[in-house]
């Protein structure tokens, strides 16, 4: 029982690790503001771990950077959806890869995601806020950016819920 208890005890304190550390990730970082929910169902994953979701498992995976305004500007959003659809998201920085041209995982990211790559430079790459909509390691649905009228500021109401309707679409894919 004491085992058990221990082992519980160790998964609480390290989701609530990837919570509070993703709260605090992006309510702290200048520029757009943002408020994250405290109970909020982020996993932080690495580069091996993005190749394991991406090929097992059901859930979102969320591309971006803290500091970009774009990926600030999405992150409400996608988390609501995520709360209302009971989905993990599943979230990966790309910078945190150091060598990006030498890393075999981040290599086996982009030969899965090829065909939904940006071109930057005539070089497929991965750009963010990038959010990906996986059932059971297939991808059912992909979104880009923000939403079209996106100006680099906070969403009003209006595009906050175009982009929730475009997520919560895609969300459905995955739980159905």
């Amino acid at each position: 029982m004491k085992k058990l208890l221990l082992v519980l005890l160790i998964f609480l304190v390290g989701c609530g690790n990837d919570i509070n550390k993703f709260k605090e990730e992006y309510e702290n970082k200048e520029g757009i503001e943002v408020n994250i929910d405290k109970n909020n169902k982020v996993k932080y994953i690495n580069a091996k771990e993005t190749v394991d979701v991406l090929k097992n498992k059901t859930g979102i995976l969320f591309f971006g950077i803290a500091s970009d305004n774009t990926t600030r500007s999405v992150v409400e959003v996608l988390l609501k959806v995520a709360s209302d659809n009971k989905l993990t998201v599943y979230y990966f920085d790309p910078n945190t890869v150091p060598d990006k041209d030498n890393d075999s995982d981040f290599a086996r990211i982009l030969g899965i995601l090829d065909s939904y790559l940006e071109v930057e430079d005539d070089k497929k790459t991965l750009s963010v806020p990038d959010v990906y909509f996986i059932k059971e390691g297939t991808i059912m649905g992909n979104h880009f950016g923000s939403v079209l009228s996106y100006d680099g500021n906070k969403l009003n109401e209006e595009q906050a819920n175009e982009l929730y309707e475009n997520y919560n679409n895609l969300a459905k894919l995955i739980r159905s």
